[in-house]
């Protein structure tokens, strides 16, 4: 579009261009026709005043002309523009795209491994975490009893047996921080 205005604008010069030239010639004819004959200077005075009107308005059209041709430069510009910044902002989506493609691979992945994880390994995590709880739950002194009771001083459990051997042989300190205590600090626990 921008081409075949292009192309008007310089048929429309050249059109313009072949009139000036034609407007001198006839002015040059009438200038010598005057010389000859005083009575053609009238009418050779009237055809040069159209002439000059036909260039200045020629003169206009042409200025017209290359105003136009001037916007449309700068419009088309302005269109290679936007066209090199939507190509940059596609080249930055289709970047984006390929890296949430890489990241959706690698959670598919993930996903096939942790279901491919069989029956028996995840029943044995849960034997596991049951063991750990149940040693949580055991004496810290002789590993073998349940908690049954605390020592309020420090808040440490362990079982009834390990605790009065210890209040026995007057060791009356916590088997886990050390922290002096008496029979009155100790207190049974329900778990």
């Amino acid at each position: 579009m921008l081409q075949k205005q292009l192309q008007q604008v310089n048929t429309s010069l050249e059109s313009s261009k072949l009139k000036i030239a034609r407007g001198e010639e006839q002015v040059k004819a009438f200038v010598a026709q005057a010389i000859k004959t005083s009575a053609e200077n009238r009418h050779l005075t009237i055809s040069l005043e159209r002439t000059a009107l036909e260039v200045s308005n020629t003169d206009k059209e042409l200025k017209w002309l290359r105003s136009s041709i001037g916007s449309s430069e700068k419009e088309y510009e302005q269109t290679q523009q936007k066209i090199t910044e939507l190509r940059k902002l596609l080249e930055h989506e289709r970047s984006e795209r390929r890296k949430l493609e890489e990241q959706y691979e690698e959670v598919e992945k993930e996903v096939l491994e942790l279901t491919s994880e069989t029956e028996e390994t995840t029943i044995q995590k849960l034997q596991d975490e049951i063991k750990e709880c149940k040693a949580i739950l055991k004496c810290g002194v002789c590993f073998d009893r349940p908690k049954e009771v605390v020592i309020t001083k420090c808040f440490h459990l362990f079982c009834s047996p390990c605790i009065q051997r210890n209040l026995e042989i007057r060791h009356r300190k916590c088997p886990g921080c050390g922290t002096p205590f008496g029979q009155n600090d100790v207190r049974e626990v329900k778990i």
